[in-house]
């Protein structure tokens, strides 16, 4: 009779003892699935499972959510795509990518963007990472005109640095604590020519990114500020060497609901401004709200509405209202890829003769894939509405590929093809115009351990041509060669 009663003892406290179980596992099922599961409700092992065995080098406070390179090929991995066109940087009122390569990360995940590893901090709550280059260049084409090109040399000396405080966004820091944290940037170069000293110019640009917030609700406000003379990038407008001061600011809101709804929103104020009087300014402010449902794993889909006001200094404003629908994940382990589609309707203030009705269809994202070890791909696409910035009312939209590929030789050897294609369509004068520019790098990467393939000697060779297929306008080329070092600390 003892030992029943002490048997049945035993299973009613058992029997409670699951019913405390399965209540505090529906509470922390209303969270979202990547908060900490409280060691209280893990059972006692003589072999505990520590952060450590999972990933060498973390403490038992970090969270470990990345798993670590492989061995081997990776001794010195495939880091970085070479930013030959870093149009983001240029024009960051054109769709921001949302932090991280999803809707909603938590603030311990970081997945860095196209072509790059997570980057590895040093611990500590405020940090500095200074770097310095120097290049030499030669273009047949400096100002990209039509007729008359001018040719030179030029060397350019650079120098930055970076500051974090408080703890990034990434796993490979222990110290995962703090709610807030900044990252600020500072870069400046000079591009210096021999024998045409007019076109020297001194550039700079900074950048403020911040973090207040984790898991279910997390703000990032930011801000830029670039002053840039150059007439080198992928964009219509570019053309012709020219000083340019851009100013953007704004926020972005990322909430979770439940492990499957969330929504991200985002403000953004944008500035283009030019000391020369012979091209337009333009402010514009937009806004993006969108909903994201996970529908698996590593996939979650969205649908999105934009509303962007754009007021230039010349000509008419205008307003346009678009949504369309995406996704963001992995499909394969492989393959990261991210799309937003949909339409653009457009509300041009004035009456411009010969104006065409530019709205319409509208996308970007990209798409990563990771053939092997040693070769990487990125396909970069995007569809927008630009405001020129010379001749009045004569706007146009731009359908951007490039194609990106890393290579990895071994050795410390990178090699970096690099194809872009543009085609802009302009809505007074009807015409149509097709940019190509091939571009290619081979580098050897210097031993790093915190900015691989950062500090490395590089040489660059890179192709522009920009022709009309319909309407008036000559033909504009430029060959360029450079050659130098890049070192961060």
């Amino acid at each position: 009779m003892r030992i029943r009663c002490r048997t049945l003892e035993f299973g009613v406290m058992a029997f409670l003892g699951v019913l405390a179980f399965v209540h505090a596992d529906s509470t922390l099922s209303q969270w979202e699935v990547d908060q900490p599961i409280d060691r209280s409700y893990e059972m006692q092992s003589p072999e505990e499972f520590l952060t450590g065995s999972a990933e060498p080098g973390l403490s038992e406070r970090a969270i470990p959510m990345i798993p670590p390179a492989e061995a081997g090929d990776f001794s010195l991995p495939m880091f970085q795509l070479s930013k030959i066109q870093d149009m983001q940087a240029m024009y960051p009122e054109r769709d921001r990518p949302l932090a991280g390569t999803a809707p909603f990360r938590p603030v311990t995940t970081d997945i860095a963007p196209i072509g790059l590893h997570p980057r590895v901090y040093r611990k500590g709550l405020l940090e500095f990472y200074p770097w310095f280059g120097l290049a030499q260049s030669w273009e047949s084409n400096v100002n990209l005109t039509s007729s008359n090109p001018i040719s030179d040399f030029y060397i350019t000396p650079r120098a930055g640095a970076e500051m974090q405080l408080g703890t990034p966004d990434s796993p490979y820091n222990e110290f995962l604590d703090t709610i807030a944290a900044l990252n600020a940037r500072y870069e400046a170069w000079a591009d210096l020519f021999f024998n045409h000293p007019n076109f020297s110019a001194f550039n700079q640009q900074v950048n403020l990114s911040g973090r207040i917030g984790r898991t279910s609700a997390i703000w990032r406000p930011y801000f830029s500020y670039s002053d840039i003379t150059g007439s080198n990038l992928l964009i219509a407008e570019l053309v012709n060497r020219t000083r340019r001061l851009r100013t953007g600011a704004g926020m972005t809101g990322q909430y979770q609901f439940t492990g499957q709804l969330g929504m991200n929103e985002s403000f953004d104020f944008f500035q283009l401004q030019h000391p020369d009087p012979a091209y337009i300014n333009y402010v514009m402010g937009k806004t993006r709200q969108e909903l994201t449902w996970k529908v698996a794993d590593q996939i979650k889909v969205t649908a999105w509405g934009e509303y962007r006001y754009t007021d230039p200094n010349e000509g008419f404003s205008g307003s346009e209202l678009m949504y369309g629908v995406g996704f963001y994940g992995r499909p394969d382990p492989r393959i990261y890829s991210e799309l937003r589609i949909g339409y653009d309707s457009m509300a041009m203030q004035g009456s411009v003769p010969g104006r065409r009705d530019m709205s319409g269809l509208r996308f970007n994202g990209y798409t990563s894939f990771d053939m092997s070890p040693r070769l990487r791909f990125a396909f970069i696409y995007d569809r927008d509405y630009v405001f020129t910035e010379q001749g009045v009312n004569n706007n146009y939209v731009s359908t951007l590929l490039q194609l990106k590929a890393e290579s990895y030789l071994g050795g410390g050897w990178y090699v970096t093809p690099y194809f872009g294609g543009s085609l802009q369509q302009f809505e007074t004068s009807g015409a149509s115009a097709i940019q190509l520019r091939p571009e290619l790098e081979i580098a050897y990467a210097l031993p790093s351990a915190y900015y691989p393939n950062d500090s490395k000697v590089f040489v660059k060779a890179g192709y522009m041509s920009y022709a009309y297929i319909q309407g008036a306008g000559a033909p504009v080329e430029n060959l360029r060669f450079s050659m130098g070092f890049n070192c961060k600390f």
